[in-house]
């Protein structure tokens, strides 16, 4: 007596589609990461930028026409950094979706995980009952042949 679990192939699927949706999770988290450092580095420029503003203009140091071009540019970055803030959202949005389809394949997985040992477990106990009748009619048999 061999123990067989009949839902083998539909775990080892399930096992695929979890390590599938894992990947494809871990590249959503990539690529929101990516979109957060974007994020920051805008940041990060706009704030250079301003302080470069602000540095030239207290030293009188630039023209009517450079404060121009100069707040054209900041308000350009200020929108660059609206455009990458929607695509971080975006791509949080995305990630937690991945995620979420992740877990669900993982739970779907680790359901028949469970199954698999319950009905191990249960082999396992009509194996060992069987085993038992065996030796109970060997001793049967071997009692009757000594009495006889």
């Amino acid at each position: 007596m061999r123990f067989h679990f009949n839902l083998e192939r539909l775990k080892n699927l399930r096992e695929r589609l979890e390590e599938d949706a894992k990947r494809i999770f871990l590249e959503a988290t990539a690529e929101r990461i990516k979109a957060e450092e974007a994020l920051v580095e805008i940041n990060e420029r706009i704030k250079e930028e301003n302080r470069n503003y602000l540095k030239q203009i207290s030293q009188n140091l630039i023209s009517i026409q450079e404060i121009q071009q100069w707040r054209a540019y900041l308000e350009s970055l200020e929108k660059e950094r609206i455009r990458l803030g929607e695509i971080y959202r975006e791509k949080l949005a995305i990630e937690e979706e991945k995620r979420q389809k992740y877990l669900e394949a993982r739970k779907e997985r680790v359901i028949l995980e469970k199954l698999k040992e319950r009905k191990f477990e249960e082999y396992k106990i009509e194996y060992q009952r069987e085993e038992n009748r065996n030796l109970d009619e060997i001793g049967i048999q071997m009692y009757y042949r000594n009495n006889k």
